[in-house]
């Protein structure tokens, strides 16, 4: 009896994998951009190392980012700005709106599979402003086509692709990665998949652009266009998922989405003490991964420039995650923090890391907002 139970287990163990499996079908090779034809070293126009991806234009050539590059092309901290990786180790970067006729990049990879005549598809990918672009633009999309794309219909602008955001938002979220989705209805024999930003500029506004907010903090001279960082491209048939749904999500996830921000000002002849002190790391819900890095990377580099502070990391969460997950979620924050911290070459002697818990709320009002607030890590 026992054999035929633990026998019936495993056939129900097997048959959940596979499910799970065929689930995760994605008819986009390497959409993750994690495997490459060699180690990325220099990442500056080297984007086509995460084969079989191509650039559309072959003489401006996006860029990748890997946590095994130099300084300038890794992740998190690059040469534009800091951003986490969605999937590790790689992501890319791509410019999608120049001024002063800086060419964008247009990436375009072969599917695994053509696509099936009268088939429906989830297309979505993501995407997060990089820290030191000036400007952010709207009219970003994927264009599923049964022959590649070629630059002279990109710059004749006759390509509509086929999947957008449905208000066609412009894209400025500089700290969380948002995701660009949509249903695509399969004519049958669709081969390729191109991203890009393929409007004319004629076409945009302008008046969007003009006032987008310079970005403060970063020691990087700001860039004249709006550079992205892209990841997790994935094309999947709808028969294998129950929606495809990403901007419902943004609006109504359960404090997933959710991240708070505070601008912290620079308080002139402020000593490290100070300017540490100040500093908080906020977080998204049931996350360890900072979604504030730019307070982070002040900390970092206050302690570099002053080798006689320590600090106490402190972990907090708020009152749902110490109900329904773990109690033990802000001391992780604080350690995910403090690891960094030692990776980054400050001394473990220098750091001590304390758990609040949900004990000390900055904010006691129960909304979706507060509890953001609440889900930080502070310094002393």
């Amino acid at each position: 009896m026992k054999i035929n139970i633990t026998s019936g287990l495993l056939t129900l163990a097997l048959l959940s994998f596979c499910s799970y499996s065929i689930a995760q079908t994605n008819l986009v090779p390497n959409g993750n951009f994690d495997q490459t034809s060699k180690r990325v070293k220099k990442g500056d126009g080297e984007f086509e190392l995460a084969e079989p991806w191509l650039s559309v234009d072959e003489e401006n050539v996006p860029d990748i980012y890997s946590k095994d590059a130099k300084e300038e092309w890794a992740i998190p901290e690059n040469k534009m700005g800091y951003q986490m990786g969605s999937s590790e180790p790689n992501y890319i970067g791509m410019r999608l709106f120049g001024k002063k006729r800086l060419p964008r990049h247009y990436i375009q990879v072969k599917l695994d599979d053509k696509l099936v005549a009268g088939k429906d598809y989830c297309v979505s990918f993501k995407l997060a402003l990089s820290k030191i672009s000036r400007y952010a633009t709207n009219n970003i999309g994927a264009y599923i086509s049964k022959r590649k794309t070629r630059m002279r219909e990109i710059e004749e602008y006759t390509i509509k692709p086929q999947i957008m955001h449905s208000k066609n938002k412009i894209f400025d979220d500089q700290y969380l990665w948002s995701t660009i989705c949509g249903v695509f209805t399969a004519e049958g024999g669709e081969y390729y998949l191109t991203i890009g930003n393929f409007a004319d500029e004629n076409e945009m506004s302008r008046d969007d652009y003009d006032n987008m907010r310079r970005v403060k903090g970063f020691n990087q001279l700001q860039t004249q266009d709006a550079y992205y960082f892209i990841d997790d491209v994935k094309l999947i048939n709808m028969a294998q998922l129950e929606s495809c749904s990403c901007e419902e999500e943004e609006e109504e996830g359960d404090g997933m989405q959710v991240v708070y921000q505070e601008n912290v000002s620079e308080q002139e002849g402020a000593d490290a003490t100070a300017k540490i002190s100040n500093q908080k790391i906020f977080f998204d819900y049931n996350s360890t991964k900072p979604a504030s890095p730019r307070a982070l990377i002040t900390v970092i580099q206050e302690m570099k420039k002053n080798e006689e502070v320590s600090i106490t990391i402190v972990g907090h969460s708020d009152s749902k995650e110490a109900e329904e997950i773990s109690a033990d979620l802000a001391q992780e924050r604080a350690q995910a923090i403090a690891d960094y911290l030692i990776e980054k070459g400050i001394a473990e002697n220098r750091i001590k890391v304390e758990s609040r818990g949900a004990d000390e709320p900055a904010d006691e009002t129960g909304t979706k907002a507060g509890r953001a607030k609440n889900r930080r890590v502070t310094f002393k």
